[in-house]
This record gives C-alpha cells, structure tokens and sequence, in this order.
C-alpha cells in the first residue's frame, strides 16, 4: 500500500546525474502535464485574483457567477482534471522501472543514510524530502529595525494589498511559479553539470522558519542571488571559475526552495547556509567570504553584520535602500503609501545593515546600470549619478571615515564621475594643506571600497573584478 502511495503522490523524476533526462512514457506524461495545468493554474490564479479581486469580482457579480451551479460545475470539472492527472501518473509511474527504482529509494531514506545518500544520485522534486542539515533558532541574531510609521487602517490595508498582490512579485520575480516554470529546464541542465562534471555536492537545508533550502557548493564563497537570480545558472559561475569554492543557494520560492521570499524567511535561509558552511562543511567563519548580487546585498549584508569575523564582502550593483528605488518606480501620488508598504513588510534597508559590519568590504558599480537608478531619462551622467551604489559608497564613508567626509561629501559625487585616469591623478594632494591632503586621503578610500564595471544590471561579473579586499590600515596617497 506504501509503494502505491508513493507512486501516486511521490516526487517528479527529472534524471540520473550524469545521465541523460528522463523520458517520461505517454501516460504518465498526460498525468504530470495535467498535474501542472492544474497546479500552475491555481497559483496564477490565485496571484492574479489577489491583485485584480475588486474587478473578478464586480464582474462575477454582473455575470451571475455567485451561484451553487458555478461552484459545482467548477469542482466537477476540477474532479475530472484530478482523475486524469493521479490516475495517468500512478498507471505510467508503474509501467516506468526506473521510476520504481527511485521510489523504492525515496520511500526507504527517511529511516536509513544508505538510501538517503543513494537519493542523492537523483535530480527530483524536493517535496517531502529530508533536510540535510537543520537550522537552528539563534535568538541572538541581530534583525534591523524599521523606525515606527503612523498609518491608519485604510493605509495598512492598501499596504498589505499592495505587498501581497504585486509587491512582493516585482522585488522578487524569481519566486513567481511562471518564471520558475519557464526556467526549469536551464535549472536542471546546470544542476547536472554541477554535480556531474564540477562535483558540486548538494544538501538541502531547513531554515529556523521551516522553509527548505536547495543549495550546491564545490577559502569559501557564499554567493546571494539577485531577485530572479538562481545558484544554478547566477553568480556562483564567477567565484568557481576562479578556483574558489563556492556555496550557492536558492532564497525561498526560488526553484526547488520552498516558502517565500520575505524578509524574515530569507534571512533565516541565509543563516541556515551559514550555520552548514560552518557545522557541517567546517569552514571557519574567516575563511567564508560573502558575494551578494543586486538585492543579494540585504542577507549577505545581514549575514556580515551577524558573523563580523568573515573574511570579506562583496557587494555587486547593489543599493543602500530599497526605498528610493520603489518610489520611483511608482506615480508620486503613491509615495507615502509606498514608504509605508516597505518600511512595514520589506524594508531591505542595507546602509543600515552594512553599518554593524567593519570588516574587509568592496562596493562594485555598473557603469551602464538600468536598475538601480532613479532618473531613467536626461544625460548619461545624470542617470549614472542616480544609481543608488553611490549613496551605498557615500553612507560606507560616513560610517567608517566620518573626519574625512565632513564637509567634502560633494567630493566624493567628483570623484564617482571621474575617469579612471583622472582618479589615479587625484591621489596626488594638489598642495600640503590639511584640505587638499584630507581630500586625497578620502580619494583613497573611495579607491579602496569602489571599482566600477561597464556592464548592466544583469551581466554577468568578469572573473576580473573579483578581487577580495583586504582590511584597510592605512589611505595611501601619493606625496
């Protein structure tokens, strides 16, 4: 009756690492593609109904769809649909031995490491699967927090909506069950090359909120994706070209990890890989350097501000705050509702973060950025001087060389606009005055902390611009 069970409800087989993917037969095809109509098309419609409730339902309303005999034609034929999906996969699954072998497996590694580690040879779904590694509740992690906002009841409502319906979505797209759909095969084939041809070891991870993380890894780098940034096809190729080993990971709702990515569920995934790099693949808290990508930056500017010791951070085309960035993506009307909205459900605030950590940093800058900036129209160097990187760059200042800025802040906007010959010239104090000096010595540190890449948002980092900084003793500048 188990094996029935298991056959019915067990995971979807996607291949043998190493080997081809797996050809499903016809019937269990029909069965698993009914499956994802049925699955892809609840959660699309539970999305869009959130998002456009008040239209659905006037029009339903209009249309006479309040009703017992749309209820029942609507569960018949979602009867109908189910029928066919359980009774396709169970039949096809049976006919499949390779399948059989899979699941006898499956159903085995919860009581025995032989099984669970023989499960390990499989790519499948991770649903119902058991966790390598369990996070553990750390009370004295360190969360930043939100300055209180007023707000009425019709305010928080708007906000909790606007999160729930679309919000989250547009900070987060690489969680939306459509994209992870459209991505999927690309997901599958670099997870194969990964484990079969760079040797990358899977683990799945259960953070202290309950979500499952899917990670891989091969000093170590732990690398934070972007919002619709995978490990399987991300960042993680950078860092791994160069020889280092590389822990990636996928934040909640993002291909196999379970959950959804807000703040509270990301950060706890965050920590659970940090505690298996430590725990379980025994690396050294200084020996872990922390790569974040776009929004990236907030757990891997979290994961700083709770593990100081680390031995650097990098943060790529990242943002000091996800404020400026939301307004100007929303009519001006909206400003007050949106700040509420952040500040109460997603306020990655990562200047404020990144501020608790005093170690190794380095800022890089997209030189053709679309993202991260707030003026999308006028010149070039208008838009450049949005980007939300420099103001990271201005408050990291601010925190660590307060003398230093006071009263030169706009030198660091000359700086940011300054051609890479130019700046190698401004390291030169034009004169022994306490300003001019002052100033070389701020250019110095703007040297130390920034480097700019000419890329977009989403290219992928040259191997070159990963350089790990190193603690600053001293700002050289030239005599």
């Amino acid at each position: 009756m188990g094996r029935i069970y298991g056959l019915l409800t067990g995971p979807r087989l996607y291949q043998v690492f190493g080997h081809s993917e797996r050809k499903t037969n016809v019937v269990e095809y029909i069965g698993d593609n009914t499956m994802s109509f049925i699955s892809i098309s609840g959660l699309f419609f539970f999305s869009t109904s959130l998002a456009f409730s008040p239209v659905v339902l006037i029009f339903l309303y209009s249309r006479g769809g309040f009703n017992i005999h749309t209820v029942l034609a609507v569960l018949k034929y979602t009867s109908y649909l189910a029928v066919l999906a359980f009774g396709g996969r169970l039949v096809g699954r049976t006919m499949d031995y390779e399948y059989r072998q899979f699941i006898n497996i499956w159903l085995k590694c919860n009581c025995d490491s032989f099984f669970f580690e023989a499960l390990k040879r499989y790519d499948f779904d991770l649903d119902g699967v058991n966790a390598d590694f369990t996070a553990v509740p750390n009370k004295n992690l360190w969360y930043h927090q939100t300055n209180h906002i007023d707000g009425g009841p019709v305010t928080m409502c708007a906000a909790w909506y606007a999160i729930h319906a679309f919000g989250r979505h547009m900070l987060y797209p690489g969680s939306m069950a459509l994209l992870n759909w459209v991505l999927s095969g690309s997901l599958l084939s670099a997870r194969d090359f990964m484990v079969s041809t760079k040797q990358g070891h899977r683990a799945w991870l259960r953070s202290a909120e309950g979500d499952l993380v899917d990670t891989m890894n091969q000093i170590l780098v732990i690398s934070c994706e972007g919002n619709a940034g995978y490990y399987e096809i991300g960042i993680a190729s950078t860092p791994s070209q160069l020889g280092y080993s590389v822990l990636g990971w996928n934040q909640p709702g993002f291909g196999q990890s379970s959950g959804l990515p807000f703040p509270k569920n990301t950060l706890a995934a965050a920590d659970a890989v940090m505690q298996y790099a430590q725990n379980v693949l025994g690396f050294r808290e200084e020996d872990i350097i922390l790569f974040g990508w776009s929004i990236g930056g907030f757990p891997a500017s979290w994961l700083a501000a709770n593990y100081p010791n680390v031995k650097a951070v990098i943060l790529d085309a990242t943002f000091d705050d996800v404020l400026p960035l939301a307004q100007a993506r929303m009519p001006r009307v909206f400003s007050d509702l949106v700040e509420y909205a952040i500040r109460t459900h997603f306020d990655l605030n990562i200047q404020a973060i990144i501020a608790r950590y005093k170690g190794p940093i380095k800022l890089i800058r997209r030189l053709q950025e679309e993202m991260l900036t707030t003026v999308d129209t006028g010149t070039e160097a208008e838009r450049r001087s949005s980007n939300r990187a420099n103001f990271l760059l201005k408050s990291l200042l601010h925190q660590r060389h307060t003398t230093l800025m006071v009263g030169l802040e706009s030198q660091v906007d000359r700086w940011l606009e300054m051609s890479p010959q130019h700046r190698a010239m401004a390291l030169h104090p034009s004169n022994e005055s306490e300003l001019a000096i002052r100033r070389a010595q701020l250019f110095a540190a703007c040297d130390h902390y920034f480097t700019d890449f000419d890329a977009t948002h989403v290219q992928p980092l040259d191997p070159r611009f990963f350089n790990v900084p190193m603690p600053i003793h001293d700002l050289k500048y030239h005599k």
